[in-house]
């Protein structure tokens, strides 16, 4: 029986090493969102580590996104790193504790999916 072959399927570039590690950055993220509300099922109300949760499944789903070269996840992440960004900025001028902690994340991602080796790859994934 002859063998039938099927067309080669172009292997995807892999990602370059800053959106492998915004998506790591996100995994933690999304894990510790995840740890910290199911740890905060007995301890807070029940909305409050619900949001947790799903913020934490958000985070995780966006990272896999990320790294498989969504540029739509791209576009999302970046868009919430500026929200968040400006939220953290607010917080600073008011004296809002945390603030420099919370600013630390959002432009680590800003930063590693802005690059251009970040930027070409999403553009060669689409």
């Amino acid at each position: 029986m002859p063998l039938v072959s099927s067309p080669e399927v172009p292997a995807r570039p892999s990602p370059p090493g800053t959106v492998l590690a915004a998506a790591i950055l996100l995994y933690i993220g999304g894990g510790l969102a995840i740890l910290s509300g199911v740890i905060g099922l007995g301890r807070w109300p029940l909305l409050f580590a619900l949001l947790n949760l799903l913020l934490g499944a958000l985070y995780v789903g966006l990272a896999r996104a990320v790294q498989t070269g969504r540029s739509w996840a791209r576009t999302i992440v970046l868009v919430l790193s500026g929200l968040a960004i400006a939220v953290a900025l607010v917080r600073l001028v008011t004296g809002g504790p945390g603030a420099i902690g919370a600013l630390a994340w959002p432009i680590a991602y800003a930063v590693l999916l802005c690059t251009d080796s970040a930027r070409a790859w999403f553009r060669s994934t689409t």
